[in-house]
């Protein structure tokens, strides 16, 4: 039940990360098409060559760091995500090792109380043996003297 646990949790996350790098993709279409239709933009528009060279490497430069950032974000969730899914794993192994411990100290126990029952058994039939072996003799005794 665990292993299934854990393999569901692995699916998940191959899923999410599926998910993940289309978003990725998506964000990066959406930033190249904004740079395409800025450049554009400023290029049409009725300013003089050196103010249009300055206004695209002004907007080409906020593009960049506004992609690094968003590549950083993205980084930090999934570092986040790695680290929350790593502790779930380690927690259950860690239940799955305490249930196993578990288990076999309960198994030990009962191997145990089989061994005492066992021996508790053994005596208890051996004293009865005996009791009646003597129950036995005493009423043999007891025959022979009433026959002479």
């Amino acid at each position: 039940m665990i292993l299934g646990d854990l393999l569901d949790l692995i699916n998940k996350e191959k899923r999410r990360k599926e998910k993940e790098k289309a978003a990725q993709k998506f964000a990066v279409g959406i930033g190249v098409a904004a740079a395409a239709g800025l450049a554009t933009g400023i290029l049409i528009a009725p300013k003089s060559g050196k103010e249009t060279r300055k206004d695209m490497k002004n907007k080409a430069m906020n593009t960049v760091e506004i992609i690094k950032d968003t590549a950083q974000e993205k980084v930090e969730t999934v570092k986040d995500l790695v680290r929350e899914k790593t502790e779930a794993v380690k927690d259950s192994a860690a239940h799955a090792a305490k249930d196993a411990r578990n288990v076999i100290r309960d198994v030990q126990e009962k191997t145990e109380d089989v061994k005492d029952d066992i021996k508790h058994g053994y005596n208890g039939i051996s004293k009865d043996i005996h009791k009646t072996v003597e129950n036995v003799s005493h009423e043999l005794n007891k025959s022979a003297k009433s026959v002479k």
